[in-house]
């Protein structure tokens, strides 16, 4: 019976919670003594899978791995614009200290790892078109005259966008003000 799988076994998911090891889940070994323990990582930290032993078996330890928590790319982006608020309009920046409505959306983007156009119009052409009724945070909203896009922010949710709107204010969380815009998604 020597190296031969385990099945049946409890396998512990296990995180370093900075006072000692903690359980998050357990499942039992498949026939050929694997096991998979799925899991939502919500915060950075230390994990390892740990199996107790018994009389005849010695308990064990996989290597510690760090587990980064990464925050969805969508939230990433608001987060992003979020973090200008204050930061002054000017026409042709894009931060990171002052920020025009298409610097702060690229900007907010790159911060998430995502790349856009420079400008509204770029913008808006390199992306495909969402429904109104299914934007969500960080989508683009564009509002044009015509066919000409005259201003681009970030969709926050609750019917609100963070943008930077024109000369002698700041970046800012806003009410919508129309329902004629159209929706971008570049993530």
């Amino acid at each position: 019976m020597r190296d031969q799988p385990l099945a049946g076994e409890t396998v512990e998911l296990q995180r370093n919670t900075g006072s000692g090891w903690s359980v998050a889940d357990n499942e039992k070994t498949d026939s050929e003594g694997k096991v998979e323990i799925p899991a939502e990582i919500t915060e950075t930290a230390d994990w390892r899978l740990s199996y107790d032993g018994d009389p005849i078996h010695d308990p064990d330890n996989s290597e510690t791995e760090r587990v980064e928590s990464i925050e969805p790319v969508d939230e990433q982006i608001v987060a992003a614009a979020a973090a200008q608020e204050g930061d002054p309009y000017s026409y042709g920046s894009a931060g990171p200290d002052s920020f025009d409505c298409s610097g702060l959306t690229q900007y907010a983007h790159e911060q998430a790892g995502v790349e856009l156009p420079r400008t509204s119009s770029e913008q808006r052409d390199a992306l495909d078109e969402v429904p109104q009724s299914e934007k969500k945070p960080g989508d683009l909203l564009f509002f044009a005259d015509g066919g000409s896009v005259y201003h681009v922010g970030i969709y926050a949710g609750d019917n609100e966008i963070w943008h930077a709107p024109q000369d002698g204010e700041t970046v800012h969380r806003k009410e919508l003000w129309t329902d004629d815009y159209t929706v971008g998604r570049a993530w």
